[in-house]
């Protein structure tokens, strides 16, 4: 747990350029799930800051490998529910499940999920807090997190295609708060 505090107290002071340790870790993290939802990155040093975490990111094994923070006993909303009426589930934590179809090949901190019939939409993980690995294309996985409907710009479209992102014009988003692949 100190590890964690530790890294995001890092992480914080590298995105943001302060070496300001008022705050709180819990101040600390809202700051950076806003930050994600303004922009996911907003540029290379974002990604650079945060690389060295995602070193340790390992490739997920055969059974259930959970990152983030634990699923909660929530009902499972399908994903197709969501996409149907995504302004319904707007600023709603949801847990759903999908097939995972891109995962960020340079950090792991944003995948593309896709169910049966459904466009893949994308699920940054919640302010770069944690990170999956980058082989777990094609499995499946059941995340929690918050439904944000946002456009992005012409900058943050190219920065995720270069990654590897396919879902850029989807304005749908899931802030993943916690993701269990199976």
């Amino acid at each position: 747990m100190r590890f964690f505090l530790f890294v995001t107290l890092l992480s914080s002071i590298a995105c943001n350029g302060s070496n300001d340790v008022a705050e709180t870790p819990a101040d600390e993290a809202a700051e950076s799930a806003e930050a994600e939802h303004e922009a996911p990155h907003a540029d290379e040093a974002d990604h650079e800051a945060h690389a060295e975490a995602a070193e340790g990111t390992e490739p997920a094994g055969e059974g259930p490998t959970s990152y983030g923070d634990p699923l909660t006993d929530r009902d499972v909303v399908a994903l197709a529910t969501i996409v149907g009426d995504p302004s319904a589930y707007a600023g709603q934590t949801v847990k759903t499940e999908g097939e995972i179809a891109a995962v960020c090949q340079q950090m792991g901190c944003w995948m593309e999920m896709r169910a049966e019939g459904v466009q893949p939409i994308r699920v940054p993980m919640a302010g770069h807090s944690f990170f999956l690995p980058k082989d777990v294309s094609g499995r499946h996985a059941t995340i929690e997190g918050e439904v944000a409907i946002r456009e992005l710009s012409a900058d943050e479209r190219e920065h995720l295609e270069s990654e590897g992102a396919l879902a850029t014009a989807q304005t749908l988003q899931i802030s993943a708060t916690g993701v269990v692949i199976n």
